[in-house]
């Protein structure tokens, strides 16, 4: 039930992340919105309260050569090392992949790129609360509950979840016009 960073501030530190590791690469390079994502933590690893989310964003990198993308992996590992970053998985050289967390503040970061010559770099924060301290709701569920008795099973259905499907009709439907019999 500690105090965090707000969103807000995750979402800048996570931009922030992105932007220093792209100083790594070349002046060419440009990035471009791939994702961006507020998640809740539904099943967080430290084991916390609900109520917190994790502030994610992803980018798609132009602009690099495919065939330095080894170098250009080596360069923002480098950068991270440099930056108090530990590499949790460095996939190379079979997958062009790396996972990386900060030591002092656990954010993650990748780099990965793939064979059709794209090449992303994302950022995710730990856990945070909106307004970086515990909602109210978060704070109630930390009480003990009170025993409540388990509702009563429900009777099993006997009748089927949809109607079977019949193969001669699958057969005689025309699918270029969304499933209409002939």
């Amino acid at each position: 039930m500690k105090p965090t960073i707000t969103e807000h501030e995750a979402k800048d530190r996570v931009e922030r992340y992105i932007e220093g590791a792209l100083t790594a690469l070349p002046a060419t390079a440009e990035r471009k919105l791939f994702t961006q994502h507020r998640s809740e933590c539904t099943d967080p690893t430290d084991d916390g309260p609900q109520g917190r989310f994790e502030i994610s964003a992803t980018y798609e990198v132009t602009g690099l050569e495919a065939a330095r993308f080894g170098e250009y992996f080596d360069a923002v590992v480098q950068w991270w090392t440099a930056h108090d970053f530990a590499v949790l998985t460095d996939s190379r050289p079979k997958d062009l992949y790396v996972f990386v967390r900060n030591k002092a503040d656990a954010f993650d970061m990748t780099v990965q790129a793939n064979d059709l010559g794209k090449f992303y770099v994302g950022a995710t924060s730990p856990c945070v609360w909106p307004n970086g301290t515990p909602e109210p709701q978060a704070l109630e569920a930390t009480e003990p509950e009170q025993p409540v008795a388990a509702p009563p099973e429900p009777e099993p259905s006997r009748k089927p979840r949809r109607a079977p499907v019949d193969d001669e009709d699958f057969a005689q439907t025309n699918w270029t016009d969304g499933g209409a019999s002939f």
